[in-house]
């Protein structure tokens, strides 16, 4: 038997003995104060038991952090940029295509990193 069980059967029996000695004009408060008792013992021994499953429930963080992702995504983005601009000055030619593909990998960063924010 646990410390609080036996302590509780104790309280229950020396209510028992009080009412008898007592007599029947006070079962009325005895059980009151009984049912106070018990409903307190109860409400600590939930209130124990969800303290403890709240903490068992968070969730560890998993994944990568969002620096972490948001450096990694402008070293791709630079990494990609030098070969699709040459790609652009090579095929397409002229700064009208060099500016589309900046402003398009620009656009593409900020909407990512937006992205990660959320």
């Amino acid at each position: 038997m646990t410390d609080s069980t036996s302590r509780h059967q104790a309280d229950i029996a020396a209510t028992l003995r009080a009412g008898r000695e007592l007599g029947p004009e006070y079962d009325e408060a005895l059980a009151a104060s009984l049912v106070e008792r018990i409903d307190e013992a109860i409400d600590t021994s939930v209130r124990r038991h969800l303290d403890h499953r709240r903490r068992e429930e968070r969730p560890a963080k998993v994944g990568v952090p969002s620096n972490t992702a948001r450096m990694v995504l402008s070293l791709v983005c630079l990494g990609v940029s030098i070969p699709i601009t040459g790609i652009a000055a090579g095929v397409v030619g002229g700064a009208a295509s060099l500016a589309a593909v900046w402003l398009g990998l620009i656009v593409f960063y900020i909407i990512s990193v937006v992205g990660l924010r959320r």
